[in-house]
């Protein structure tokens, strides 16, 4: 007998694992900052930009959507208040990925920002 619908979940028994990704922008060029594994679902458990410029300083946040296709703006030149710290998906507002989707971040100026990504990844065939 066959089950349905099993395949298009993650498989959450077969356990999860927890990343994190830190990335500094080293450029004002779009960078992606967390890709989810071929195979993956990812529950972005948050989402750290900090500064450390005296400075403010802007980002843009982009969400790449590998089965459609498509790059969406999440915000833009939104700004990090000087040697501060700002986070953009929460435990309490993640955001809910699946294979090959994308994080990307461009810094409004180079060598200040930094972005760190939490993550919970399960394995998931369905998307592969």
């Amino acid at each position: 007998m066959k089950s349905i619908g099993k395949a298009e979940m993650p498989r959450q028994n077969d356990g999860s694992k927890f990343v994190t990704h830190a990335t500094a922008l080293d450029s004002t060029s779009d960078t992606d900052v967390y890709v989810v594994p071929k195979n993956f679902s990812s529950h972005v458990e948050h989402l750290l930009i900090t500064n450390s410029d005296a400075s403010n300083r802007n980002y843009t946040i982009k969400y790449y959507e590998k089965s459609a296709n498509t790059t969406y703006t999440l915000f833009t030149a939104h700004a990090v208040t000087g040697k501060g710290a700002e986070s953009v998906f929460t435990v309490d507002k993640p955001l809910f990925l699946h294979a090959e989707d994308k994080i990307i971040v461009a810094a409004g100026t180079a060598d200040t920002l930094t972005v760190v990504v939490a993550a919970e990844e399960f394995f998931d065939p369905a998307h592969s």
